[in-house]
């Protein structure tokens, strides 16, 4: 199942790489990473006080 996932995920953004580059050219490939990245560092920074909460004594 992992496989298949990462398989499609890859396919997936090949494909959407490739839509994108036809479509608005390679000037849109940096724009569309901050664009993703925006939310990937919003979920890293709302799940770190739950995936790693702080310990005492360490």
């Amino acid at each position: 199942m992992l496989v298949t996932l990462w398989n499609m995920a890859m396919a997936g953004g090949g494909i959407a790489g490739g839509v994108l580059l036809d479509a608005l050219g390679a000037t849109a490939f940096p724009w569309s990473v901050l664009a993703l990245l925006v939310p990937v560092l919003l979920a890293v920074l709302g799940a770190r006080t739950h995936s790693f909460p702080r310990t005492t004594g360490l």
